[in-house]
């Protein structure tokens, strides 16, 4: 029997990232951007907007 714990944050509060091939964003959830080479780089504007909609979309 495990007695660890696993804290997730109550909040989302996402970061805008450069990446090596664009902009990211990345939440403390574990939620991201997709960062498989398959996608298109993100431009600075669609990263904000996905990680404004992962904020207030996601319930605590």
């Amino acid at each position: 029997m495990s007695t660890h714990i696993i804290h997730r944050p109550t909040t989302h509060h996402p970061r805008v990232l450069r990446g090596a091939r664009g902009w990211i964003w990345v939440c403390a959830c574990g939620g991201a951007s997709c960062r498989t080479p398959a996608q298109a780089p993100l431009a600075w504007r669609s990263a904000l907007i996905a990680a404004l909609l992962h904020s207030s979309s996601v319930l605590p």
